[in-house]
């Protein structure tokens, strides 16, 4: 998920230009809301969210952070965090694959 918001920052940057230094400094960011809105998702998210099944499924996965990476975790949370990424409806990665 932080990739694919860091892709579409990306995308936004015109081909054979340096970004501005505080643009180059936020995207080495891993919270997911600092790269929502960097990419300018923000209000296109809270439209999405209006939808509770994307909702829920957004809230599971901003409980992901950097340190979490390194945590155990049990078989329902890692289900769980599968579903709201990957849900072929209401999964965040459908939602942002649009964006990139």
């Amino acid at each position: 998920m932080e990739l694919g918001l860091k892709a579409c920052v990306a995308r936004q940057i015109v081909a054979e230009t340096i970004p501005d230094r505080t643009v180059l400094t936020r995207f080495l960011t891993h919270k997911v809301a600092e790269l929502v809105g960097l990419a300018g998702l923000g209000q296109h998210l809270e439209v999405r969210r209006r939808d509770r099944n994307f909702d829920t499924r957004w809230s599971v996965v901003t409980e992901w952070s950097e340190e979490s990476r390194y945590e155990m975790i049990d078989s329902a949370l890692a289900t769980a965090m599968h579903d709201a990424v990957e849900h072929p409806d209401h999964g965040v990665m459908k939602w942002l694959s649009q964006y990139w």
